[in-house]
């Protein structure tokens, strides 16, 4: 079976290219579009778009150049393409790929797609989102999840003419194809060929992340409405919150959490993992120095402003606290208050909330998850002076967790068993 891969570029959400640069691993590139075909012995070509026109040079003869007016195709005999995409002069995204290029001019720029089997897809998904040191059971899950995710991906990118793309904020990693893969992984592949999850006869959504931080979430409780913005989302009846061991009394309330936290040896699944807790210390004037201004761009992305509401002043004041309003069943913060000096700003939905603590200072793009509680410290004059963010886990926390199936694969449970675990109801089905 093959699949279309979108790749993407700068800041791994930007779909268009103004420029990429391909180079063949073995032997010369083979051009072709409706009206032109064209190879280029020197297996470099430098591409980019001109109007509704695909221009390509080569670097080894400056000043020539071809123009392509269709879609253009780009492959090798052998079929291994390295791609280098970039912005300007600056490289954004390269990688090693197996296929065919399929480019396009959309919008003044290049959109770039990988025709490719989709088992070497999943190859390259396999090496990018698990270690090779991995429990062979759990990379079998794994690489179940990476073929479903490709025939049923959250966003549908039908509309840009692809099933999947390469980022993992978007989609899941996909980073290109490594030849030398472990003799593991290629037993993993090999066993699972085809393997798909579906439910009532389709794809299900294959969600995963890294750590649950002791107990998975309900979907509807972490994701919204793809059309609506409708929050949270109708539930899927396969992604349910589910415990992952021995968790305190009360769970989730946040002294639960904090208990939880605060075990030296949790007995769940996911605590070996050193992403099962971390915290986060921000000082009152490294809160103060970006949060607005992280908000206020937040306001202006469409996946974000839905989920911000402002007070009565529309302004961001000086912070006073912070306090999480509503929980979802592992925890998961589903809606934040921050109360400011001219009001209280309300932010729903996990990944909001994670962003909202983006901070350049720290190098920090947003919290690692949702599963969070506060400590806070004021000065002598009752003013907010630092805040620490407890956390557990890492990522969302739907569906399967990699740490916890590792877990589960350590303690002998088969592959097929840790699917239908984290998606109940679900069926092992093949697809060819």
């Amino acid at each position: 079976m093959k699949i279309l891969v979108g790749l993407k570029g700068p800041g791994l959400s930007e779909l268009r290219h103004s420029g990429v640069k391909i180079e063949s691993l073995a032997g010369s590139l083979e051009l072709s579009s409706k009206s032109t075909n064209a190879t280029y012995p020197g297996a470099i070509i430098n591409v980019h778009p001109q109007g509704d026109e695909i221009i390509v040079e080569s670097p080894g003869n400056p000043g020539e150049h071809r123009v392509y007016k269709d879609e253009l195709k780009v492959e090798t005999r052998s079929g291994n393409i390295k791609l280098l995409l970039y912005s300007g002069n600056r490289q954004v995204h390269s990688g090693q790929y197996s296929g065919r290029l399929l480019l396009k001019v959309d919008g003044g720029k290049l959109l770039v797609l990988l025709e490719s089997d989709l088992e070497v897809y999943v190859r390259g998904v396999l090496r990018s989102e698990v270690p090779a040191s991995y429990h062979i059971e759990a990379m079998k899950a794994q690489a179940v999840l990476a073929r479903t995710y490709a025939l049923r991906p959250r966003i549908d990118h039908s509309v840009d003419g692809f099933n999947v793309c390469d980022s993992f904020t978007c989609c899941q990693a996909f980073n290109g194809v490594d030849p030398a893969l472990t003799a593991g992984q290629k037993a993993v592949i090999e066993e699972t060929k085809g393997k798909v999850l579906t439910y009532d006869g389709k794809p299900a959504l294959a969600l995963f992340s890294a750590n649950a931080g002791g107990h998975t979430e309900d979907y509807s409780n972490c994701f919204s409405n793809l059309k609506t913005n409708k929050f949270p989302d109708d539930p899927l009846p396969y992604l349910k919150g589910i415990p992952e061991g021995k968790l305190p009394h009360g769970f989730p309330s946040e002294a639960a959490l904090r208990q939880l936290w605060a075990l030296p040896k949790p007995e769940t699944v996911d605590a070996w993992s050193a992403t099962f807790r971390w915290q986060a210390h921000f000082t009152a004037d490294t809160l103060e120095g970006h949060m607005h201004h992280v908000i206020e761009t937040l306001r202006k992305e469409a996946q974000f402003a839905p989920f911000i509401v402002a007070p009565e002043s529309q302004k961001f004041g000086h912070i006073q606290g912070f306090e999480v309003t509503r929980r979802g069943v592992s925890g998961v913060a589903m809606e934040l208050a921050i109360r400011t000096s001219t009001g209280t700003w309300t932010i729903a939905k996990e990944l909001t909330i994670r962003s909202v603590f983006g901070n350049p200072d720290m190098k920090l793009k947003r919290l690692r998850s949702g599963r969070i509680f506060f400590d806070q410290q004021k000065d002598k004059l009752g003013m907010l002076s630092a805040v620490t963010v407890f956390g557990l886990g890492f990522g969302h926390g739907v569906g399967l967790q990699q740490n916890g199936a590792q877990g589960l694969a350590l303690q002998g449970m088969p592959f097929d068993k840790i699917l239908s675990r984290y998606y109940p109801g679900t069926v092992l089905s093949t697809v060819h």
